[in-house]
């Protein structure tokens, strides 16, 4: 499909506003590119349908809104990107697991974007990694100890790799659980909208702003960070002020963001979120765990340029690297450069969409 104008649909989320901003990048490579939104959360990420539905929206009532949604959108577009390994009509508790997958006409194409738990897999997982959130018995609610999801996240895997073209994923690791040769990774798309106004933070000053922003508590490895952090305070309180950001929309957490001198992403996982991309759009020091493990899925020349460009750390040494941090001031400030510089590259909205275009466009 090599005309440009292809109309593109993403749906059914905005997980972490990746496909907003990667409909953007499309956009601006001449692709005509939708975003349709089933519910909104507290983040209020933007897209250009919402079906304003809800998560407390009766069941019956979600179904008929989203089947009725389907088949008036059915024809209506040339490729449907799903993301966060879901599709439309989707009740896995009611054993309606991607059901209307079999319905786009042929001439279609379907794509799918993982993120994160739609793919992962905690008990492999565990065994694959030392470190992981999986090890935590409480992460996602321990809905996941029976082992009933692990088998529930592979069957639907194996659907949705039926019938998409390519499926992508924005952590390395979930690569481990993807079908090899159709899967293939993707650096998240994320809009720097307000990012170039910032300057780079005064590292010279006595007393930096570190910030921590988890939507998940236990993915993120919050409970670490805090442990760290009460350690550090209790020595260099003069030289740290600790903001923990939740549950607030979008919009007003980066105002925050742009005011904090260093990040402190996820320490569990072994990459980073699309909240470490905003802030390295800013020019923020980010600290994140890299898994070099799991490298390999990624381009070559990306392993290289991560590692020089986000602050590594795990549970075991973050204390050492808050240390550091508070003691570096010139290693500060030449990750702060790096981190813009590689986040400009590998996470620029057309960057990205030049990659989920090429795969649109083969026969």
């Amino acid at each position: 499909m090599k005309n440009t104008s292809s109309k593109v649909l993403h749906l059914p989320t905005v997980t972490g506003g990746m496909p907003w901003a990667l409909a953007q990048g499309e956009i601006s490579l001449g692709m005509n590119s939708t975003v349709l939104l089933a519910c909104q959360n507290y983040l209020h990420y933007p897209a250009d349908i919402d079906l304003n539905l809800k998560d407390n929206t009766a069941k019956a009532v979600k179904f008929i809104k989203l089947a009725s949604t389907f088949f008036a959108l059915r024809n209506k577009y040339d490729i449907y990107h799903f993301n966060f390994g879901s599709s439309l009509i989707h009740f896995p508790s009611y054993n309606l697991n991607l059901l209307d997958l079999p319905f786009y006409p042929d001439r279609a194409k379907l794509f799918v974007t993982y993120n994160g738990c739609d793919a992962r897999q905690k008990y492999p997982a565990m065994q694959r990694a030392s470190i992981a959130p999986c090890h935590d018995p409480g992460c996602c609610g321990s809905q996941c100890t029976s082992g009933k999801m692990d088998e529930y996240r592979r069957k639907s895997i194996q659907k949705m790799s039926r019938y998409v073209r390519h499926i992508w994923a924005v952590n390395p690791d979930l690569l481990y659980f993807l079908p090899v040769g159709k899967a293939s990774f993707l650096p998240y798309a994320v809009l720097s909208a307000g990012a170039a106004a910032v300057p780079l933070p005064d590292f010279s000053k006595k007393k930096l702003k570190i910030v921590h922003a988890p939507t998940n508590r236990i993915a993120k490895g919050t409970d670490h960070i805090l442990s760290v952090i009460s350690k550090i305070q209790q020595t260099h309180a003069d030289y740290i002020e600790f903001r923990l950001i939740e549950n607030l929309a979008h919009q007003e957490a980066l105002k925050i963001y742009q005011e904090a001198d260093l990040v402190i992403d996820q320490i569990l996982i072994g990459w980073y979120g699309a909240f470490a991309v905003e802030t390295m759009m800013m020019g923020k020091p980010v600290i994140a765990r890299i898994a070099r493990e799991d490298l390999h899925f990624i381009p070559e020349q990306m392993a290289k340029d991560v590692l020089a460009s986000v602050i590594n750390a795990d549970p075991s040494t973050l204390y050492g690297v808050l240390l550091r941090c508070l003691e570096d001031r010139a290693m500060l400030r030449q990750y702060a450069q790096a981190a813009l510089d590689y986040a400009n590259h590998w996470h620029n909205p057309a960057f990205v969409a030049g990659i989920t275009k090429a795969e649109y466009e083969k026969d």
